[in-house]
């Protein structure tokens, strides 16, 4: 073999060996970036498992009772309503002694005759129509709520219950939470804005008399008592156990 030949010989083992030795780099790489990615695969799957169930745990670690210390307040208007005429009476927040710190949860109201504890059957007392509503205004309250009662009227010498519901959700019982913590089982009952405004509680009255009984029976007015009781509440949130 000439050197020619010789050195060709030579070069192409060399070509031959330094393609072998980057082909094992390759792999060697190759395997290692399937390494790297397989780890972190499964540690983002890890991860994320981990994510998802401590916001399960968040959301279901604590079972909570919220229960309302109550408190009623009552303001009264009695005027003498004349046969046919309809008045607006309003109430205002701050005249009810709302204590520091409670929020207003419900509205009670109360329209009553001088007449109720008559007897229907006196044919010498008659009893007067009165029909009463609670005006829809801009006092903050929940006007669409189906459990509200805002109107009503009675010709039976009885008094007229109305009610309005003003704190969302408000219902004056014991309530369920599954807040993490007693700070967010407790956010959703310390909302202010609710019941700002004035109350307005709107009063017709149309007078019955019997004219065949003598002048003794007629009757061409009617005195009217509006109780309106504000129920206002703090909230406490105890853990079951």
């Amino acid at each position: 073999m000439s050197d020619e030949e010789k050195t060709v010989d030579v070069n192409n083992k060399g070509t031959l060996l330094s393609l072998y030795s980057h082909k094992e780099s390759n792999i060697a790489f190759a395997v290692f970036i399937a390494l790297v990615l397989l780890l972190g695969s499964i540690q983002s799957l890890d991860w994320n498992n981990n994510y998802y169930q401590q916001a399960v745990d968040a959301k279901t670690a604590d079972d909570w009772s919220i229960r309302f210390d109550i408190t009623t307040s009552s303001q009264q208007h009695t005027e003498v309503w004349q046969d046919k005429e309809t008045k607006i009476i309003e109430f205002e927040m701050e005249d009810f002694g709302i204590p520091e710190g409670d929020f207003i949860g419900a509205v009670f109201v109360n329209i009553t005759p001088k007449d109720s504890d008559a007897s229907v059957v006196d044919p010498l007392v008659q009893c007067d129509a009165i029909s009463a509503d609670i005006e829809k205004n801009q006092y903050t309250a929940q006007w669409d709520y189906e459990g509200n009662n805002l109107s009503g009227q009675d010709s039976s010498c009885e008094t007229i219950l109305m009610y309005l519901q003003v704190y969302p959700g408000y219902t004056g019982s014991e309530q369920a939470s599954d807040a993490p913590n007693e700070y967010q089982a407790l956010m959703p009952w310390t909302i202010s804005g609710w019941g700002e405004g004035v109350l307005e509680i709107k009063v017709e009255l149309d007078v019955n008399s019997v004219d065949q009984l003598g002048p003794v029976s007629q009757d061409e007015d009617e005195e009217i008592t509006i109780t309106v009781n504000i129920e206002t509440f703090t909230a406490e949130a105890v853990m079951n156990t």
